[in-house]
């Protein structure tokens, strides 16, 4: 059994967020993941650091709190940050009047807003549509998420702190009405472990509800998926925004080689069974292309959905619902943390390591805002030009990645999963999606002692079948004949079968 002071159940932004803050503050801690990091609605975003003119018209508190966080997450995360700087667009047909209510709140907010002209806007972005009327630039830039909570997980394992992904929380062990601890399954090995503590944290997104009812409780919730869709190439290098009230489609976010654009709004009820519908990537496309009309003819390689955890309110509109954030003490030795945005992870990891600090009697300061994230040099790997220096030996073509970056993270977190080394080098992220390097690394595992070969096949299969999932709704054109190509590979030449 292992004693700890605070658990904290999710390794996405806020879980790791609240992980480097109590580390940084001296306080004993385990961070519980059942998959990778990143795995909900942290890895399933825009990868877009707002600016906060999103909200800025309807949720003006929410706004605030993300220019806020913008500006901070600029300086101690600038190898997770490209600061592209931002436009909200107005077509012909869109409404000046919210165009006017626009600029009075970024001014209320302190947002920065400058408008210029539709001649200087095609000069920043040419592949804009030339109708445009007028654009206003804003700070919102790009940001990885994937690397951002591994740079947050850095300083708790600096200082001591445990870090468990790929281990399910099955059970929230209870003495006399009160959380106490964390029984454990370690999903390579099915391994049963139990962890002991003062306080549970159950950032766990939308799972919270599930998690917060393990230990007796319960946490009002709206689901909400959205969906994206991920271009083949970069055809902006500023985020784009439509000039009017949040809707779908409105949205293009440039990341590494790529672009990432949405996104839908669609209530669901359970965040383990959601797909793309192919009809949300057609809104997607045709709206995007609107304001980019190369969008239209660009070849879409992958689409995939999350499910944001919205804080409960009384209306069907998922967009109307506030991007603020809860934290409910549920008077048991367990605390859940609600709602929030990616960009305002790490206000929200302060507010709840405060509470803990206070349930504790503690007064030691929050540093998250001043103190940059460690590791970052060892992490900024991504860039291309980066890449570009070594071309020996290559396992992945599309992102190019080496054999020696794949050995390095098998080494490094010892996984038996494509996704963590996925996460982590982009392997499989290009136009293939995976359909030429994967069956290599995998086969670098497998000598280096880390899958069985019966294991490597059922290791691929999950991965392929995955990975097609948020291939078909985009099945189409160039994609459809490269993943034909693909089949081709897989059930002609290395003669896998589709288990039925």
């Amino acid at each position: 059994m292992i004693k700890t002071d605070v658990i904290i159940i999710g390794g996405g932004a806020t879980g790791c967020g609240i992980a480097r803050d109590l580390a940084l503050r001296g306080i004993p801690h385990y961070l519980i993941e059942k998959n990778d990091f990143a795995a909900g609605a942290t890895g399933a975003c825009h990868g877009l650091l707002h600016s906060g003119g999103r909200y800025v018209v309807n949720d003006p508190d929410a706004a605030s709190e993300c220019i806020c966080e913008n500006r901070i997450l600029r300086k101690i995360a600038q190898k997770c940050v490209e600061q592209t700087g931002g436009l909200f667009v107005r077509l012909p047909g869109d409404s000046k009047l919210f165009r006017d209510r626009f600029l009075k709140s970024c001014e209320e907010v302190g947002i920065p807003a400058e408008v210029i002209s539709p001649t200087r806007a095609l000069d920043l972005v040419p592949t804009l549509n030339p109708v445009l009327e007028e654009a206003i630039k804003v700070p919102d830039c790009s940001i990885d998420p994937f690397r951002l909570c591994m740079l947050n997980a850095v300083s708790s394992r600096n200082t001591g702190g445990g870090i468990l992904i790929h281990h399910k929380v099955i059970d929230i062990i209870k003495e006399k009405n009160r959380c106490v601890g964390v029984k454990i399954q370690d999903q390579f090995s099915s391994q049963i472990k139990e962890i002991r503590a003062r306080l549970i944290i159950n950032a766990s997104g939308a799972w919270g509800d599930i998690v917060a009812r393990m230990g007796g409780s319960f946490v009002p919730m709206t689901l909400s998926k959205g969906s994206l869709v991920i271009s083949n190439h970069r055809l902006t290098n500023l985020v784009i925004n439509r000039l009017r009230p949040p809707s779908d489609g409105d949205i293009i976010v440039p990341n590494e080689a790529v672009c990432l654009a949405g996104t839908t709004s669609i209530p669901v009820s359970d965040p383990d069974t959601i797909d793309v519908d192919p009809a949300e990537v057609d809104i997607i496309a045709s709206e995007v292309e609107s304001m980019i009309p190369a969008f239209g003819t660009t070849r879409l390689i992958r689409a995939y959905p999350g499910v944001r955890p919205l804080l409960k309110a009384e209306t069907d509109d998922s967009r109307a619902i506030s991007r603020g954030f809860r934290i409910i003490d549920h008077k048991n030795g367990m605390f859940s943390i609600l709602g929030g945005k990616l960009t305002t992870y790490r206000l929200m990891a302060e507010k709840m390591t405060d509470a803990i600090i206070a349930e504790f009697g503690l007064k030691t300061p929050c540093t998250t805002a001043e103190v940059p994230l460690e590791g970052q040099e060892e992490l900024s790997g991504y860039p291309l030009s980066k890449r570009l220096k070594n071309l020996d030996d290559i396992i992945c073509e599309c992102e190019l990645v080496t054999r020696k970056d794949v050995e390095r993270i098998i080494n490094n977190i010892g996984t038996k999963y494509i996704g963590d080394i996925q996460h982590r080098t982009r392997l499989g992220m290009g136009p293939c999606q995976g359909g030429f390097c994967t069956y290599r690394a995998l086969g670098i595992m497998q000598e280096m002692g880390r899958l069985t070969p019966s294991e490597s096949m059922e290791v691929l299969t999950a991965f392929l079948q995955r990975r097609f999932k948020g291939i078909r709704p985009a099945l189409w054109g160039d994609q459809l004949r490269e993943e034909q190509l693909v089949e081709y590979i897989y059930l002609g030449l290395l003669s896998m079968e589709q288990k039925t």
